[in-house]
């Protein structure tokens, strides 16, 4: 079991430090507060600067919180948490007819659909197994060889998680255009 957290907390750390660190105060910033307030409903929209910063500052302690095992558990309740806040926040945008561009890893510009709710589940079941692994096993030692292959295989699919949207357009069907020029 202890495969499985380490597993789980490299996937969801690693995640979380990609979606912070693309949310950086700036220009990018501006962006992601943009996009959260059309996730928001209308009512509350003028809170979009407040639930932005909440939202990074909860990535950024998602980070620390997963990576330490003292604290492991704490790190995996609050990626929980905040991946359903944004789930169910996208699943009201979509509701209303919102398409907000995804910001959630940088300046992409692909608008949130059901692609994003899959892959936030996703995410969600990778916190509660590791929350789960890291409250039922006590962290011992693990064979290194084992240990570096479970890094590998966790980065390899964070990589692919955070990529998501790249992957999709690259095997999304395009529209057939056939050559006029003859």
């Amino acid at each position: 079991m202890a495969l499985v957290t380490l597993g789980c907390q490299v996937l969801v750390a690693s995640t979380f430090a990609v979606a912070a660190i693309s949310k950086r105060p700036g220009k990018a910033f501006a962006e992601f507060t943009r996009s959260t307030g059309l996730l928001l409903p209308p009512r509350v929209g003028r809170w979009r600067r407040p639930v932005a910063l909440g939202a990074f500052a909860a990535e950024l302690a998602v980070v620390v919180l997963t990576l330490l095992p003292a604290t492991a558990a704490a790190g995996f309740a609050l990626a929980t948490v905040t991946t359903t806040g944004f789930t169910i926040a996208i699943a009201a945008a979509l509701r209303r007819g919102e398409r907000a561009p995804c910001r959630c890893f940088g300046a992409g510009g692909t608008p949130l659909g059901p692609v994003h709710l899959a892959r936030n589940l996703v995410l969600i079941v990778v916190a509660v197994a590791g929350l789960l692994t890291a409250l039922l096993s006590p962290a011992g030692p693990t064979e290194p060889a084992l240990a570096v292959v479970t890094v590998i295989a966790a980065l390899t699919v964070a990589s692919l998680v955070i990529r998501l949207d790249d992957l999709v357009a690259l095997f999304a069907p395009s529209p057939y255009h056939p050559n006029k020029s003859k």
